[in-house]
This record gives C-alpha cells, structure tokens and sequence, in this order.
C-alpha cells in the first residue's frame, strides 16, 4: 500500500480507513469507564435476532407442600417469566472528497494523514454514540440506557419496559433506588457521617443480595469528586485505594466500604448507579483462563451465547455478525465525494433488575454539594 496506482481507486483508501478505526474505536471506548467495564468482564451476548431469556420464578408454584392422603396435581404451571432481548444497530459514516484524493495522489504522506483523520473521526463517532447510549438511549430504535432501565424513582411508581417486563405489573423487576433528601456534606443527626455517605451505604445495602455486592458504583465526576473529598476528610475510617490496571486506561477510582466507585464522562449529574457487573461472591462464576466465553482478540468473535455465561447481570447484546462491519462505499450521481457505512450492533441488557439500584436527590443538586 502506498503507490500511486493503489490509491488511484478510492476503495483501497476507504478499506485502509475502516482497518485504521477499527482499532482506533476500541482505544477510545475504552476512555467510556462503564463501557471498558462490561468488556473487561467479557458480558457480551451474541444474539442473531432476539433472545428469550428467563427473567423470574414465581415461588408460589415452584414447589408444592403436602401430607399425608394429598394428591398430586395433574399438571405443573410454567414458573418461568420470561423476558427477551433484541439487537439495536447504528451506522456510521466516513467519506472522502475525491478530489482532495486525486490532489493527493502519489503522495504517501497526505493520504496516510487523510486515511488517519478519517478512521479517527469514524472513532470518535462511535465512542461518543455508544458510551453515551449506554446511560442515555431510549429505547425503540435506541438501546435501552440506563437511565431508562433503572429508573430513578421509588419501585411503587417505576413504569418502563425492559426486555419486554413491564414494571408497573412486574413488581419483581423493579430497581432499588435511594433518595438523598440534604447535601452531601450535611452531617446527618446523630452521626457524625456526611449524609451523602450514608445515602451510599443504603444504596450498597439494597443493592446487596445474600454475600453478592454490586461490583461497581458509577457516577457522575462531580460526585465522585464529592467522595472523594469524604475520604480525605474521614481519613481513619477509609482508604483510598486506586486500581492500577483501572488507572491505565485513564479510570483513577478508589475502594469505598470494599465497592469499586468510579466516574463515568456519560453519567447524568446528581446520580450514582450500584451495578452488578460482576458476581464476586462466587469465584466458579468468573470467566477463566480456560473460559472459551473470554473476550477474542480479534474482537469480531467475542460474546458468549448464553445470559448465564456472563460474570454479572448486566451486559451488550450484539449480533455476532454484525460488529464494526464495513458497507460498501457509495457515490451519489453527479458527486465529487464516495460514502461508506460502517455498522455494528449495541443494546445494554439487564436480566436481575432487583439487584441493580440508582441514587438520586430530592431536588438534583444533592449529591455534588457539601
């Protein structure tokens, strides 16, 4: 690649480009905290159409007690609510000027620095659309975000359907969700405890299910910035410890109460999600070495094709086909430019939402204020 005859047809150009950003894009999902999460945990779902997933067994027929002279039943009723998940896809655009690519022919340089300015624009698209869908998409033609998935209000008066569980009928599917009602720094009576910290602790501790903790809290950096102010100060009672493989990819969090709490760019303000993206209780439940689910290098194969392979209850449905896949360049008629798509496939997925949880404030300004 790089002589005049190769680049006098502009598709040698456009197929450079898509390369180019198809390891750019990773680079930069990776600087979208909760995103490099769910990757780094290997919760990807490969799913070629839609997915039906158990969601719930009702207890009342799950099992039957009986005594002496009962009879058994003639038939057994399903347990099982299931819910089922589906594909979104976006596409993403990068073209070329084709007469800025004839000026430049023959010149290795200026079309290397066209194709690296192209794949990184066709990154950034992606980065900032898909990390930005995860907390913000709505659903029909966009990902369910979180934001709309965990809603931020009380269980009683949630409404939002997730894969295709209402919860207005489904109170088994509604998230937790803890109110802070005065300023983070506001010692709450009979304490000596920032409020803020104690709204934290409610949200850890409904959050909690068994010995299972949510693995990770996100927020929005003014509130972290908020707790981490509350550890300073403390001091005696937490430790601020940071993650080095985290602080790698630009992540500094810290260890509050022995929960992972980071920020995330895309996190709405005056809010902090506790998520189970990992199950820590349960070391069987990591994907290992051996683990054929663990994240491929080629990136193209990566998922695992069931809900219970995943590390957590929280995921990326994607059609194993379609990730970061190139369409064939167009050029309108009578046009001095040529467009190509690339296309992939992104849903965030969730199938405990009881264990998930959401903190908010009673007036949006709470959490960010000492």
């Amino acid at each position: 690649m790089g002589s005049r005859q190769e680049y006098s047809d502009n598709w040698r150009l456009i197929q450079a480009t898509d390369e180019r950003s198809r390891t750019l894009v990773i680079q930069e999902l990776k600087k979208s905290y909760l995103y490099y999460r769910i990757l780094q945990v290997g919760n990807i779902i490969n799913i070629h159409d839609t997915l039906e997933v158990p969601m719930y067994v009702a207890p009342p027929v799950s099992g039957r007690w009986i005594d002496r002279g009962d009879s058994l039943p003639d038939h057994q009723t399903t347990a099982a609510q299931m819910g089922f998940w589906t594909n979104r896809y976006c596409v993403f655009p990068t073209g070329f000027d084709l007469l800025e690519a004839m000026q430049k022919e023959g010149d290795q340089a200026q079309l290397f620095d066209l194709a690296e300015m192209r794949a990184a624009e066709l990154a950034w698209a992606m980065r900032r659309t898909l990390s930005a869908a995860l907390f913000s998409g709505q659903g029909g033609k966009q990902p369910d975000g979180l934001s709309n998935m965990i809603e931020k209000a009380a269980p009683a008066s949630q409404v939002k359907v997730v894969s295709g569980v209402d919860k207005a009928t489904k109170a088994w599917f509604r998230n937790k969700f803890v109110q802070l009602a005065a300023n983070f720094g506001t010692i709450a009576a009979g304490s000596t405890v920032p409020a803020g910290l104690l709204a934290f602790l409610q949200l850890k501790t409904q959050t909690t299910v068994g010995t299972n903790e949510a693995s990770d809290f996100c927020t929005h950096k003014d509130v972290w910035e908020m707790f981490r102010r509350a550890m300073l100060e403390i001091g005696s009672h937490y430790a601020l410890i940071t993650e080095r493989k985290q602080a790698e990819f630009g992540h500094k969090g810290f260890m509050i109460d022995g929960a992972h709490l980071a920020w995330d760019v895309n996190c709405p303000a005056d809010t902090i999600y506790a998520l189970h993206l990992e199950d820590n209780h349960k070391e069987e439940n990591k994907n290992g070495p051996g683990d054929k689910a663990q994240m491929d290098t080629d990136f193209e194969d990566m998922g695992v094709k069931s809900p219970l392979k995943m590390s957590g209850n929280i995921g990326i449905a994607m059609h194993p086909k379609i990730k970061w896949r190139k369409i064939s360049p167009r050029q309108p008629y009578r046009q001095m430019s040529e467009t190509s798509w690339t296309i992939t496939s992104f849903n965030p997925v969730m199938s405990r939402m009881s264990d998930n949880g959401v903190a908010g404030s009673d007036n949006g300004l709470r959490w960010s204020t000492w």
